[in-house]
């Protein structure tokens, strides 16, 4: 959950800049959108990725050692 918070935390950052100086400063037309792609193209996919693959680890315990044919045998 900490990823997303990084993630939208860089994107709010390349907003800021931005928004901050001119129309013809560095920030404006340089920094913002860079940090605006990195934000949107690797800060945010890397942070679905690592929650993804937190939540796909299921603990053994919980895991049953029976097919889903010997399930249906106990049943009948």
């Amino acid at each position: 959950m900490k990823y997303y918070y990084a993630a939208i935390g860089v994107i709010a950052l390349g907003y800021l800049f931005l928004s901050i100086g001119g129309a013809d400063s560095f920030t404006s037309l340089t920094l913002g959108p860079i940090t605006l792609v990195a934000g949107y193209l690797i800060a945010m996919p890397i942070a679905l990725m690592v929650d993804f693959r937190k939540k796909k680890a299921v603990p053994a315990e919980t895991v049953s050692p029976q097919t889903p044919q010997e399930k249906i045998k106990h049943k009948l």
